[in-house]
């Protein structure tokens, strides 16, 4: 009997020892909550930069040419159409990382749930909550970059709704 609740003992000691505290649950979850957000974030930006380079479009086929001027955007002299797409292409950039870091989001959250937690898991759930406060910033940085640009570029997405054709 003695030999029963020793290996007892021991079968759940190792199972405590593998799972995650409740600290990391917590943490996890906060995580999980941020990254959803960010995620939202990030959707909302992309969809701000199409519909921004969309009026660009109509703009440039109704002979407006006012894309094409030069403008002076962070230092530089570039045209709307350039920043537009130098912004489309580091957006979608980050979009590929960010759904690869989605990812391990999703694997850190399913070995939780198995109660399957190692030393790796924690580094993880540390580097990823880094990375999604590091995105925030960036996320923002590039909102203002983008009203900026559409200031400078004359276009006003407000109101603006993209009406779908019927085939």
């Amino acid at each position: 009997m003695k030999n029963y609740r020793l290996i007892l003992v021991a079968i759940l000691g190792l199972f405590i020892s593998c799972s995650p505290s409740e600290e990391k649950t917590e943490k996890l979850k906060f995580l999980v909550a941020e990254w959803k957000n960010t995620s939202d974030k990030v959707i909302s930006l992309s969809e701000k930069i199409g519909d921004q380079a969309y009026l660009l479009e109509v703009k440039k086929a109704d002979g407006d040419t006012t894309e094409m001027l030069q403008i002076d955007f962070n230092g530089e002299q570039t045209n709307c159409e350039a920043e537009y797409s130098t912004m489309r292409t580091q957006i979608d950039e980050f979009i590929e990382v960010w759904r690869e870091n989605s990812l391990k989001v999703d694997e850190l959250t399913n070995n939780m749930s198995i109660g399957k937690w190692t030393n790796e898991d924690d580094e993880n759930l540390r580097a990823l909550d880094l990375e999604v406060k590091k995105s925030d910033a960036n996320i923002e940085l590039w909102e203002e970059e983008l009203n900026e640009l559409s200031q400078k570029c004359g276009l006003n997405s407000e109101g603006f709704v993209i009406q779908e054709q019927e085939n």
